[in-house]
């Protein structure tokens, strides 16, 4: 069988002629056509309160926050119909703000909103948020343990505020989209790095990692558990929740309360992308294309879902562009001494975000081989443990000779994880 990996904005074929193959792929629909018409109807008809038309005739503004460029959910399709709408229910267009959810992400040029947000009207204003400019943070309040949230102040001074996100599986964070649009979307710096530093204990003498913080895990996660409280100092009036589609686009939409919403999506794309499987030996994947193999940071979340369905010492083939390097400048003390004992110690000395995800990275690398096929290059590469190779051709050859007729795992397109 030949198949196609989707890889950086087209797809390399691999030649898998030979091995017996086992898909690991989404269990449901497809993406729609038509995700403006579905969000406007679930908005009109939400899972509990009023419609988004009787809170808008209400409202004297209105706040969207959207996703980054990041999260690939049909915004660009979404959201100018949504705006039109908003403007027949009486909120006209100079009374509309869209804030860019940009968490820790870098922002984009001007030029290039366009492509995160659609053709709007010129009087909405666009924000895109930045978490470290405190001038444009006010204080929503505190989460247990007494830890200081603050929040994008016209997120906070919004009259009608509403999230339109997709709910997908995250590597520590349980799952993306809901309450994450508010927290760490629209957040500060410094809370959202103490939020993601609760994926270690670092109570003790070394790091730990704690095992919650996995994929798919909400209950007693502490990373989850926080985004959920800061997300209620300012929860959403309607928070929009897009499920994913086999194809990668919109396959279903809810609206409400936002854990109500949130709620109803998670178990959705348990449904779809929660899949029986066992382990393997062979691992063929990718990062599923862009924007999702765009940077490592990005990609890294594929390769995360592939390893789980390989056995320690299996062999993953994995194919993602990482045009954009790494994805941070914050990466680069721990790509350039990337052993595990450092890492620790460097969080141990103080949390940096991506120390986090290079030690995931690291961690894989040494439980499996990793041969990885890519645009990326840049210094540390290497050092991660990956297996550099110039084609996936070069693999699965020498797989042929030492593992003839073997069955292969072989993960086409968006991440799919082991149902429990």
């Amino acid at each position: 069988m030949i198949i196609r990996l989707p890889f950086g904005q087209g797809a390399i074929a691999v030649d898998l002629r030979g091995f017996r193959i086992r898909p690991l792929q989404p269990e449901g629909p497809r993406e729609r056509s038509d995700p403006a018409q579905m969000v406007l109807h679930a908005v009109a008809r939400p899972l509990s309160g009023p419609s988004l038309e009787v809170r808008a005739r209400a409202a004297g503004n209105v706040v969207v926050i959207v996703p980054d460029g990041t999260r690939s959910a049909r915004i660009p399709e979404i959201l100018p119909a949504l705006l039109r709408a908003l403007t027949d229910w009486g909120i006209a267009p100079h009374r509309q703000t869209i804030v860019v959810a940009c968490g820790t992400h870098p922002s984009v040029p001007r030029a290039e909103l366009e492509g995160i947000v659609g053709s709007l009207e010129p009087q909405v204003t666009v924000i895109q948020h930045d978490a470290r400019d405190a001038s444009a943070l006010v204080t929503a309040g505190t989460v247990q343990g007494g830890g200081l949230i603050r929040l994008h102040r016209a997120v906070m001074e919004a009259d009608l505020l509403v999230t339109i996100g997709g709910v997908r599986h995250h590597y520590f964070a349980g799952f993306g989209g809901g309450p994450k649009m508010v927290f760490p979307g629209v957040a500060g710096y410094e809370e959202i790095q103490a939020n993601h530093a609760r994926v270690f204990d670092l109570s003790g003498s070394e790091p730990i990692r704690r095992p919650q913080c996995e994929p798919g895990r909400l209950e007693a996660n502490p990373v989850a558990e926080e985004i959920g409280e800061a997300a209620d100092l300012r929860p959403p009036d309607v928070s929009v929740c897009l499920v994913p589609g086999i194809g990668g686009g919109v396959a279903e939409a809810v609206a409400g309360p936002w854990r109500e919403a949130f709620d109803a999506a998670v178990a959705r794309v348990r449904e779809i992308f929660e899949v029986s499987g066992d382990q393997f030996d062979l691992v063929v994947a990718s990062g599923a294309g862009a924007p999702s193999d765009e940077t490592l940071i990005q990609a890294h979340k594929g390769l995360d879902a592939a390893c789980r369905f390989s056995r320690p010492g299996a062999e993953v083939l994995f194919l993602a562009s990482m045009a954009g390097g790494a994805g941070s400048g914050a990466m680069t003390p721990f790509l350039e001494d990337p052993r595990p004992e450092s890492i620790l110690n460097r969080l141990a000395g103080g949390w940096v975000q991506y120390g986090h995800t290079t030690f995931r990275l690291v961690e894989k690398t040494a439980r499996h081989r990793v041969s990885l096929v890519t645009e990326g290059d840049w210094a540390g590469l290497e050092g991660l443990g990956f297996e550099r190779v110039a084609t996936a051709d070069e693999v699965v050859d020498r797989w042929r000779e030492e593992f003839s007729g073997a069955t292969v795992g072989v993960m086409t397109g968006p991440a799919v994880y082991p149902r429990k």
